[in-house]
């Protein structure tokens, strides 16, 4: 049979279905234009309801500042513990991983973000809190000596180990980090002792369980995963040619990560900063179930906080609507979504400068 035989007919049914097409293309696009008007709708709509329904009577500042100030402890107590962290595995995943074992582990780390936040606050509240109270010193301890301990081991790794050893463990080298954590936690557990026996009581034991060092730990761990996500497909993105041409001029593999590779995803990891901070900002039940919530506005690790978020969630239900507590809430909570818009916002843009610049490569 003749080829245009055989084309005529398809080309035929193809110019009968093209309206039905077209009609559905239509339909869709008036259903996401649709979509994108309720979302920005939405968007404008949050600020201009807080903005009328607050009134145009000014809210003492001096009332919302302990709110303020506990809601940016709590984010960057976070953001201290959670950072190292995220950009370490971030950087090892990305980077020094081999292929198969990474295509499990980064959806093992972003699993832990489906964790329900309730959840984490009462472990906190119920089991991390009152371990905290007790150990705070050998807490500290580890934290301080974790660091260092790590470098010496790479480094005598790099220095002693055969050369068999290291090509056989290549990709794998994270798991040799888990006996030096463990004679530090140990190292930890015993100096936690003679250091309560040598500083102050109000070192060595907290006023209360519930406080800044608490939240910080386990916000910290709520919002590791966007972090650790958002920062390592930036380092992953990094072209290849630009580390292959740096190890070529004879730089090792952690001089082209801290010379090139993170100066050159440095834009996706301040997005993710941004981000992180941003979800800890916003964050309710960890803070409200393990912060103690005290109206505090001290830079002290061990005292306690009140945010914003769990100011709204405790004390919304019994404002009465137009008076000045009413307002009060519904200023603080203007607050919030300005700040949390503002920082998603800069994130959106540096991650976009990001993709363009790697685009352009």
């Amino acid at each position: 049979m003749p080829v245009s035989a055989t084309a005529a007919p398809l080309a035929a049914r193809a110019l009968a279905r093209l309206p039905s097409r077209l009609r559905r293309e239509r339909l869709l696009g008036v259903f996401v234009t649709g979509a994108a008007v309720v979302v920005i709708a939405a968007v404008l709509g949050i600020p201009a309801f807080l903005l009328l329904d607050a009134g145009v009577e000014p809210v003492r500042f001096d009332r919302l500042w302990p709110l303020l100030a506990g809601s940016f402890k709590a984010a960057l107590f976070a953001l201290a513990f959670a950072f190292p962290l995220a950009l370490a595995a971030a950087a090892w995943c990305a980077r020094f991983a081999r292929p198969r074992l990474r295509a499990w582990l980064k959806p093992l780390f972003e699993l832990f973000e489906a964790v329900p936040a309730v959840v984490l606050g009462l472990v906190a509240a119920v089991t991390l809190a009152p371990w905290l109270a007790r150990h705070v010193l050998a807490f500290a301890a580890f934290l301080a000596l974790a660091p260092p301990a790590l470098a010496l081991a790479g480094i005598a790794w790099q220095a002693f180990a055969p050369r068999a050893w290291q090509r056989r463990c290549d990709g794998r080298e994270a798991w040799l980090a888990v006996p030096a954590l463990i004679a530090v936690a140990l190292v930890a557990a015993a100096l936690g002792g003679p250091l309560a026996a040598v500083l102050p009581a109000a070192l060595s034991q907290p006023a209360t369980p519930w406080n800044a060092l608490v939240v910080g730990v386990v916000l910290g761990l709520a919002v590791m995963p966007t972090m650790f996500t958002l920062a390592e497909d930036a380092l992953f993105a990094v072209p290849a040619s630009l580390s292959d041409g740096a190890y070529a001029l004879g730089a090792t593999r952690w001089q082209a990560l801290a010379g090139l590779i993170l100066r050159a995803a440095s834009p996706g990891i301040a997005a993710a900063v941004l981000l992180g901070f941003s979800r800890a900002l916003g964050e309710t039940m960890i803070v409200l179930m393990a912060s103690g919530n005290t109206p505090l506005s001290d830079a002290d690790p061990l005292s306690g906080l009140r945010s914003i978020a769990a100011n709204l969630a405790l004390e919304a239900p019994e404002a009465v609507p137009g008076g000045a507590h009413y307002r009060l809430l519904l200023t603080s909570a203007l607050w919030l979504f300005g700040a949390c818009f503002v920082l998603n916002s800069i994130a959106e843009g540096v991650r976009g400068r990001l993709r363009r610049r790697y685009t352009a490569l």
